[in-house]
């Protein structure tokens, strides 16, 4: 499987099922900071919240144009299968109360926590309910979550690789975690690699 960062809080999933080649796409957006790619398709869509910075769905093209199939959007909690992909959602408001999802993206015998744009930590019943997780997905941004808060959330799921979302300098929250850390701007991720005992934080550039 291979990841790349498009910015904020959307990273593209590429990997190959029984099914076929899939692209997974997490929170499309649309903004006047940053260009979101022109070309980038899409089999499935996981959407933490809603607004322009993570339902920007026109913004994506269809991986299968020659059948006029639309990406499968993956918007709420529940559980999905879509070509060999399965996608767990839990229902983790925002401390607003507004409506807020994470995710479980079990794909290539992995499991990837996304966490979307959290702004507060976790409660033990979610933590329980997203499962046990390889990596972890987690904003690094002080206006959703300050880095002493995203530690206290890797410190309760315990992945084996963190990647810190809406940033390309996540300097505060690898110094809170004191892990190695590797920067680049596409990740080739198997099991295999995953580290066997020390975390490693992976930090992308676009």
């Amino acid at each position: 499987m291979q990841i790349a960062w498009n910015g904020l809080g959307s990273y593209v999933f590429s990997t190959k099922t029984a099914q076929g080649d899939v692209t997974l796409v997490t929170n499309p957006f649309v903004s006047g900071d940053i260009k979101f790619p022109r070309s980038q398709v899409a089999s499935i869509v996981v959407s933490s919240h809603n607004g322009d910075d993570a339902r920007s769905y026109d913004a994506l093209t269809s991986e299968y144009p020659e059948d006029k199939r639309c990406p499968f959007n993956v918007e709420h909690a529940g559980e999905y299968e879509i070509r060999g992909v399965a996608v767990t959602g839990v229902y983790v408001p925002k401390k607003d109360a507004s409506m807020h999802a994470i995710y479980r993206i079990d794909v290539e015998a992995m499991s990837i926590g996304f966490l979307g744009a959290i702004d507060r930590v976790l409660t033990e019943k979610e933590v329980e309910a997203l499962g046990n997780i390889d990596v972890l997905i987690i904003p690094a941004v002080k206006e959703l979550l300050s880095a002493s808060m995203a530690a206290e959330i890797v410190a309760l799921i315990e992945p084996r690789m963190v990647i810190p979302s809406y940033t390309d300098d996540a300097s505060a929250l690898c110094r809170e975690l004191s892990s190695p850390t590797e920067s680049t701007a596409k990740l080739k991720l198997t099991r295999a690699v995953l580290p066997e005992e020390d975390m490693k934080i992976v930090t992308f550039t676009r």
